[in-house]
């Protein structure tokens, strides 16, 4: 075999496979794009013009746009390869003539050994890989055959309709390719520098964000798309997976103050390309970019937009570099969800602020960042409400129609206020603007179920998992949801593909615990319980749980790890900020009633967020007939509460 370069740069193109791999990775070629590499690698270091490119690939004969072709299959390849085309390491473009393969890469034959090496020997020539076909038609002419019918039929579908044939490629697509549901798969960052994953992570959620403006398309949340950053999958295979018809891929380039970002739109079932473009940016621009892309994906697949779409897609973000990456690092780190990362989020988000104080979708970041630290018990209501009702009601004067600022005033007429019928409004408003928002249906689901309408709460929760379906806690939501229709069998369901999402997720093992032990299935209600302790990482309250089972039984060994919970968070809150959240949920559980009505109390006087849910969740049963915890329900306002 002939000497590797060391590290991550050289590549194996397995004939026999057919397969390319970088070190034990495969890297993800359509079949295209691949025969266009095995095409340039056997003629490695030479200039292979676009015309011998034509001939091998399509054939002389055929008719169809191949300089398009051409160029989605290189930009494939350097999607795939990592390959930056202004300092290429692998295939170089000689601009107007063609190009060259010129670097690293061993050929595997079909005996294994190396055909670059096998060439050297005489009358060994280099072998073309093999590869099974639906007939013993050789490749190129099953694939000219094909391009031909397809021209064809399309000829005569322009033709009947009466259209001018020439102008094919500027028509919307949807007209024999309808797509309804898109995926933006994450943008690749080709920088070779990780210091600039956000710049690709970010540029990924704002387009998601714009396409979810289409009332008309159903785009996956960013939550299930980015399981699959870097995963390198077959596309129909991701298709099936997210249940969408489309997929929208690229990659982001940046070298100092400018960008390139590649987009395609590929119809996933068949991983046809649909529509390609290279877009060189100064940093300035790439959040406009983003807002460009979305509108021309909408007109390549003839959506039809309304007039609050149209204005929305006509707004323009400020041409200033220190602004724009500021913004897009606020959404990396508000990805994040820890605290730490909430507040750097914050700090970004506050930066581009400071960079120009009418950017209204910074003010949508710091409202809602500020809601999640409160959500997640990381801060009290009064640290975080003012801040996020300030930016909240800033970001709404400066544009009316962010469906972000909206979620957010919506989330605090909820949960703060207590202004139901003002909160559903704003919920309402959120989605009627961006229709594809997931977080906008899930924090609408959390109201109707804490107004209890669950029928309605359980349709909002599927929509959020329906276009977030790979989120642990969208699919929770929806079991919660069929647990409380008391429809026991949908429920498990969704908790065991909720444990297949995330296998190291103790939450649905503590849910199905519970879902069985109601059953009566004590025995294995405990195995489920053991399981989520020991997903939990602490072996302390393992050992705890296993002694109290084998001496006591299921419940006792509950009881046993719940106050050995309650005294740490005791301690924990002698020196720091625990909210009454975590002691109310621990008494209720060991059947404390006076303690837990306690804290429920000093939950009322914080105003902490989970409250509004107490009316109808099982867990609070036991204090439902008390007199207080009515009270406490009349207090909110709750509707529903008698």
């Amino acid at each position: 075999m002939p000497h590797k370069l060391p590290g991550s740069d050289h590549l194996d193109l397995d004939l026999k496979r057919y397969e390319l791999r970088r070190g034990n990775a495969v890297l993800r070629l359509e079949k295209i794009p691949m025969e266009l590499l095995i095409f340039l690698v056997k003629h490695k270091d030479r200039l292979v013009s676009r015309e011998e490119i034509i001939e091998k690939i399509w054939g002389r004969e055929v008719f169809l746009d191949t300089e398009q072709g051409i160029n989605t299959a290189v930009r494939k390849i350097r999607l795939a390869i990592r390959d930056d085309p202004e300092q290429p390491r692998y295939l170089q473009t000689v601009v107007g003539k063609g190009y060259r393969f010129i670097g690293p890469i061993t050929v595997i034959t079909t005996n294994g050994n190396s055909a670059m090496e096998m060439s050297k020997k005489p009358g060994i020539p280099f072998q073309e890989p093999v590869r099974p076909l639906p007939t013993s038609w050789p490749l190129r002419y099953s694939l000219r055959i094909a391009l031909v019918v397809g021209a064809v039929l399309s000829i005569l579908a322009f033709l009947i309709m009466r259209t001018n044939i020439f102008g094919l490629r500027n028509r919307p697509l949807n007209r024999t390719l309808p797509i309804h549901s898109i995926a933006v798969l994450p943008l690749e960052n080709l920088s070779g520098d990780a210091a600039q994953e956000y710049l690709a992570d970010g540029l990924t959620d704002e387009l998601i964000t714009h396409l979810a403006k289409l009332s008309s398309l159903k785009v996956i949340s960013r939550t299930s798309v980015m399981q699959y950053k870097s995963a390198h999958k077959p596309l129909p295979e991701i298709a099936r997976a997210l249940d969408v018809e489309g997929i929208v891929e690229g990659s982001v380039v940046r070298s100092g103050s400018k960008v390139r970002v590649t987009v395609q739109l590929i119809r996933a079932a068949n991983d046809q390309h649909l529509w390609a473009e290279d877009y060189q940016r100064d940093l300035g621009d790439v959040i406009d970019l983003q807002r460009e892309i979305a509108r021309t994906i909408a007109q390549q697949i003839a959506l039809n937009l309304n007039a609050e779409q149209q204005a929305y897609f006509a707004q323009g973000a400020p041409h200033d570099p220190e602004l724009n990456e500021a913004y897009l690092r606020g959404l990396f780190f508000w990805d994040k969800r820890t605290e730490p990362d909430l507040h750097r989020a914050i700090d970004n988000f506050n930066l581009a602020i400071s960079r120009d104080p009418g950017f209204a979708p910074a003010y949508a970041g710091v409202a809602n960042s500020y809601n999640l630290l409160w959500y997640l018990g990381f801060v009290k209501a009064n640290e975080a409400v003012p801040q996020a009702r300030s930016a909240a009601e800033k970001a709404l004067a400066l544009d009316p129609l962010s469906a972000e600022a909206h979620v957010a005033l919506a989330y605090l007429k909820h949960h703060n206020d207590w202004d139901w019928a003002g909160a559903e409004m704003e919920h309402r408003r959120a989605i009627e603007l961006s229709p594809g928002y997931s977080l906008a249906h899930q924090w609408y689901a959390y109201y109707l179920r804490s107004a209890g309408r669950f029928d309605e709460a359980l349709a909002q929760s599927e929509r959020a998992r329906e276009l977030d379906p790979l989120s642990v806690m969208k699919t929770l939501h929806v079991a919660d949801a069929y647990a409380r229709k008391h429809d026991d069998e949908i429920s498990s369901s969704l908790l065991r593909r909720a444990m297949e999402l995330n296998p190291s997720d103790s939450a649905p093992h503590y849910s199905l615990a519970g879902l069985i032990e109601q059953e009566g299935h004590a025995s294995e209600a405990a195995l489920e319980w053991r399981t989520a302790l020991q997903l939990d990482g602490d072996q302390q309250l393992v050992n705890l749980f296993d002694r109290a089972l084998s001496k006591s039984g299921f419940s006792a060994a509950k009881r046993a790890v719940t106050e050995t919970l309650l005294e740490r968070m005791i301690m924990r809150a002698k020196s720091n900020y625990v909210s009454p959240r975590s002691f109310v949920e621990l008494y209720v559980r060991i059947g404390d009633k006076e303690n837990a009505l306690r804290w429920l109390e000093r939950a009322f006087a914080e105003h902490s967020s989970f409250l509004v849910q107490i009316a109808h969740d099982p867990a609070y049963e036991g204090l439902r007939t008390d007199p207080r915890f009515r009270a406490l329900l009349h207090r909110m306002g709750t509707p529903d509460a008698d």
